[in-house]
């Protein structure tokens, strides 16, 4: 299925976008609609206060949206999405799926927001602390990065352009998937060995490198033709916890060319990184 993201602040007025979408689609278009919603799984906005429960609701809808989507019908995603990381990963699995994608990004004010959650029923309101939180952490997509595009901005009083919408979706090849989004059989054996060693290198000529370099300076990536931009210091934990979560993704996607790995490890390192 197509795939339709939406973005945006909490109480930003994202579901109210993505029954539009459906009833556009569903009666003009004559697709089949599939509406993945936040709010479904969601029945206590307090979950936003616990990083296990919300981790364990995105990695849900990540697998209800990777056993939904397929080149045929549309699959419209209703949720915060709000971190870059999670876009890419979501980019990814439309992509292995050779399909396309666009980004809607509901960009109401905090300010607007908050009042519409106030005007929410009390179950289903978010609290004054998670509200905040939830603002501070968003990270606005950015129709420059592959997998934000192509963005749709849609302030509170726009007409959705659905049209241009349907043409981004139909009208448009779907990106054809690499070795960094196919999921191909573990054909190598000393895959997790390389993976582990590829991976500690690059994290290492990082740490490395602060310690002679200035914030502007590119690093050289071992085993690859990239070059990693300081924008500012990096600690190694947060290098090593990126790491982690690459080589965790990357065991449900082998390859089969070993180099490619350090390519791969970039992309995700320079993805996630804030």
């Amino acid at each position: 299925m197509p795939l339709i993201l939406l973005t945006g602040f909490p109480a930003s007025g994202k579901s109210t976008r993505a029954q539009q979408l459906k009833e556009y689609f569903s009666t003009m278009v004559g697709k089949n609609v599939v509406l993945l919603s936040e709010n479904e799984i969601v029945k206590n906005k307090h979950i936003y206060s616990d990083a296990n429960k919300e981790k364990e609701l995105r990695s849900t809808l990540k697998s209800e949206l990777q056993r939904l989507i397929s080149q045929d019908d549309i699959l419209i995603l209703d949720g915060g999405n709000y971190i870059k990381g999670y876009r890419y990963e979501l980019y990814c699995s439309s992509k292995s799926n050779k399909t396309t994608q666009c980004t809607l990004h509901i960009d109401t004010s905090s300010e607007q927001a908050w009042k519409q959650n106030l005007k929410r029923e009390e179950n289903c309101q978010y609290s004054q602390e998670n509200f905040d939180a939830l603002i501070m952490r968003y990270e606005a997509p950015d129709g420059r990065n592959r997998w934000d595009s192509p963005l749709f901005t849609i302030q509170p009083e726009d007409e959705l352009p659905f049209e241009e919408i349907a043409a981004a979706l139909c009208e448009r090849k779907a990106p054809a998937p690499n070795q960094s989004t196919q999921s191909l059989p573990l054909t190598s054996t000393n895959f997790l060995y390389e993976l582990d060693c590829v991976t500690q290198e690059i994290v290492n000529r990082v740490v490395e490198a602060q310690k002679t370099s200035v914030i502007g300076d590119e690093v050289s990536i071992p085993n690859s033709t990239e070059k990693f931009l300081l924008k500012r210091r990096y600690q190694l934990s947060e290098l090593s916890r990126i790491r982690r979560q690459f080589i965790s993704f990357a065991k449900t996607h082998p390859v089969d060319d070993i180099p490619r790995l350090a390519a791969m490890f970039f992309q995700y390192l320079t993805s996630h990184l804030v």
